[in-house]
Parts: structure tokens; sequence; C-alpha cells
């Protein structure tokens, strides 16, 4: 009797994996996002979104932490040249500094929140690939969440909503134009490929 509870025992510790505190198991998530610009600003008012590209890079997981690199492009046209300038297309090249929290929710899904800081190198253009007319820097705050699927131990697809505020600290205007020119708010909906 003895020897079938302590061998049921063992059985029961082999069966809970204890997963290490500092774990190096690298993350590279790329694919597609598409912002929506909300608010009264020329961001939401003056400029139509497009299709984007992010990538984004973790070398370690920290007691279901990650500390993660991204990169994103983001296209924006001009609808309103009389009124913010004569430049048909914005690109926007972004270095996210970002910070993830692991909340498995079953064997397949797993909840990230992430909490994220930007900075924007934004180029005007006079066409989508044409001459650059001016540039200027930006920074962003952005919070949300991916929801992962994980097909297998290496392949997992993803679905993201976060929440960005944009801002240029920089800015030289009236407190009116500050705000109307000066800060942006977005929605940005991503779907994509993440790889272990």
């Amino acid at each position: 009797m003895i020897l079938v509870v302590w061998s049921s025992l063992g059985l029961q510790a082999q069966k809970v994996k204890k997963q290490p505190w500092i774990d190096f198991n690298p993350a590279f998530r790329f694919g597609f996002q598409y912002p929506q610009l909300v608010g009264s600003n020329f961001f939401a008012d003056d400029l139509t979104e497009s299709l984007g590209f992010h990538t984004s890079l973790s070398l370690v997981k920290i007691a279901n932490f990650r500390a993660t690199v991204g990169w994103e492009l983001q296209g924006y046209r001009n609808n309103n040249p009389n009124r913010i300038g004569n430049f048909s297309h914005i690109q926007s090249s972004t270095a996210l500094f970002q910070v993830e929290y692991e909340h498995p929710l079953n064997g397949r899904w797993v909840l990230n929140p992430t909490l994220a800081y930007g900075q924007s190198r934004i180029t005007y253009r006079a066409t989508r690939s044409g001459t650059t007319l001016a540039r200027q820097s930006w920074e962003e705050i952005r919070l949300g969440s991916y929801a992962n699927y994980s097909f297998d131990k290496t392949f997992v697809g993803y679905v993201g909503l976060h929440y960005a505020f944009l801002y240029n600290s920089d800015i030289k205007a009236s407190p009116a134009d500050e705000d109307y020119f000066g800060r942006g708010n977005k929605l940005v909906l991503s779907l994509g490929i993440l790889i272990h």
C-alpha cells in the first residue's frame, strides 16, 4: 500500500513541470496592422489610414514577463492638403520598447497584456515614394493586448488590439494648434505569427 501511494505521488510530481524563473526562449513576432485614427486632431480629421507592417523580438522571459523591442512601418494619405500642407503621403517608422505579460488561459490560448513606449520618425512626402518634404519626431504610449493561439510548440497565431496616444513634445504653436497638430490617438488592430 505504501509503495502504491509513494509511486502515485512520484507520478504526480513528474506531471507538474516547474517553469524556470528565467527562460531563454526567443519570441519573434511579425504581422500586419491597421490603425483606426480617433479624436479631434489632424491625424483623425485629415489623414486616411492604410495597412502597415510590424515586427518584434524578445530574447528572454522572466517570471512570465518579456522585454520586447519592435519596429513598425505605417503609411497615411493626406485628405486635406489645403489645411495641413501640400504633401500627399506620410510614412511613419516607429521603434517600440514593450513589456509583455504572458497569462495562459488554457493549453492553446495565451493573453499578452502589453505596455509600450515608441519613438516615431514621420516623413512627409510629395507622393507615396517621392520627394521628402519634411521630417518630424513623435512619441507614443501604447497599451493593449495580444491573444495568442498555439498551433504547436513553435508557431503561434495572434490578434492584437492596442490604444496609442501620440504626441510631439517639440511642437511650437498656439495652445489650440498644439493640441490639434501635436497630439493624436489611434486604435491598432494587428494580426500575425509568433515564432518561438
